[in-house]
């Protein structure tokens, strides 16, 4: 699904309801997450992910019309290639949030907010990245500011490594239908730090 924005890679195309199949448990030593998805594992979009202990855990889902497999994924060592930061920034490294891009005319594609109303907000002082989501409304959208974020930080002239070029990585990762999300209620597993804390 490479050719397809990580955001509209969950969703029928036609907006029909999903058929969403039991969840597939895999384990492995080792596993490579390119542009999002998962090569091994027929391109499986990865959604969300967290470390327990010296493993990481996935959460992905494959679309096939309208068809989801969801996959539970447990992996001693992840290589991540052709990303845009999101998944090393959730995981705890200090790979940069923002990608590279330019939006024509308008800041947020997904809502519709116009590249004005950013430069108004910028100049009423606002000065990174959050702050505009927060004044503007961008990044709010289907994407989640995988488009408009870099094109923020460009028009605030902030290196995409600064930290105020960034937004706080939250999953899902992409765009996540409830029925999909709904599968994985039966598993008990959950990130070992939620389960410290709910003790």
């Amino acid at each position: 699904m490479s050719g397809v924005p990580s955001w509209e890679r969950l969703r029928a195309a036609d907006r029909r309801p999903l058929e969403v199949a039991p969840v597939v448990v895999v384990e492995r030593d080792e596993l490579m997450v390119s542009n999002g998805d998962l090569p091994a594992l027929e391109g499986a979009t990865v959604f969300d992910a967290w470390r327990d202990g010296d493993r990481v855990v996935l959460r992905a889902a494959l679309l096939d019309d309208a068809r989801v497999t969801p996959y539970l994924v447990t992996v001693a060592r992840l290589r991540i290639t052709d990303s845009d930061g999101r998944l090393e920034a959730l995981l705890g490294g200090d790979e940069p949030v923002a990608a590279r891009g330019e939006l024509e005319g308008l800041a947020c594609a997904c809502r519709g907010i116009s590249a004005d109303t950013v430069y108004r907000a910028i100049g009423n002082g606002w000065a990174t990245v959050d702050q505009l989501k927060r004044a503007t409304r961008v990044a709010f959208g289907e994407c989640q500011g995988r488009r408009c974020v870099p094109w923020l930080a460009g028009r605030l002239e902030l290196e995409t490594t600064d930290p105020r070029a960034r937004l706080t990585p939250r999953p899902p990762l992409v765009p996540v239908p409830a029925s999909v999300l709904a599968a994985y209620a039966g598993l008990v597993t959950v990130p070992s730090s939620d389960a410290a804390s709910a003790g």
